[in-house]
């Protein structure tokens, strides 16, 4: 991965058997951690190590790489359970009734299969704190928008291909708009500064306007 990274992959697809060799892998090299290794970086099949080109030859570090992924045994993901709480409506889900048609569904079906699961949060990535889920049920998998839009309001939760997620933070994005959560994924001053974190295990939960608003939700005018 260019000049200062290597990946690591362990296969192609999203699935828990291959994330829990991700996990593994990523607690091996970080227990024996060089001091040129500068981050590991968790991906759905995938580690990427980042280190300091000017420490260390790449020779190097797949030595130190081919020594020490043997010893990695598979982690299942840890217990922790999050509930994140959703309004889903039109006026915070924009995509939500065009979606259903598409599929078929009512919107009360199309709620239903997407807070069933109990989704694993394989990694975090495109903004801070930004969840990448498994576990969607494959009769809500949806292409992203043609156009992406400008600015995606932070707590919109969506679709993109066989995922789901939430936005952190007010970004571009084109991701089907569902709903939106008032759960703030990523405060900088918080310790942790992320809501959620690598093999958590998260259920959706729909919720009504004014719950929305007593949590602390903001409403579009």
């Amino acid at each position: 991965m260019g000049d200062s990274a290597f990946v690591v992959r362990f296969g192609e697809s999203i699935s828990p058997e291959l994330h829990a060799r991700v996990v593994g892998a990523l607690r091996a090299l970080d227990a024996a951690r060089e001091k040129w290794v500068m981050d590991l970086v968790p991906g759905y099949a995938s580690v990427m190590v980042l280190y300091d080109a000017l420490q260390v030859a790449p020779e190097e570090v797949r030595r130190w790489l081919e020594a020490t992924l043997p010893r990695a045994q598979p982690e299942p993901p840890n217990q922790r359970q999050v509930e994140v709480p959703v309004w889903y409506h039109p006026s915070v889900g924009p995509d939500l009734e065009p979606l259903a048609r598409e599929k078929k569904l009512s919107v009360e079906e199309l709620i239903a299969l997407h807070t069933a699961p109990e989704y694993l949060v394989y990694m975090l990535g495109f903004r801070p704190g930004f969840p990448f889920l498994g576990g969607l049920d494959s009769r809500l998998f949806s292409p992203r928008l043609a156009t992406p839009r400008t600015a995606v309001p932070a707590g919109s939760v969506g679709i993109g291909g066989q995922q789901t997620g939430i936005y952190p933070q007010r970004s571009p994005g084109g991701w089907r708009l569902l709903g939106r959560t008032p759960l703030k994924l990523f405060s900088p001053q918080a310790d942790p500064p992320f809501a959620l974190g690598v093999g958590d295990r998260l259920r959706f939960v729909p919720i009504n306007e004014e719950r929305y608003r007593a949590l602390g939700g903001e409403v579009p005018a």
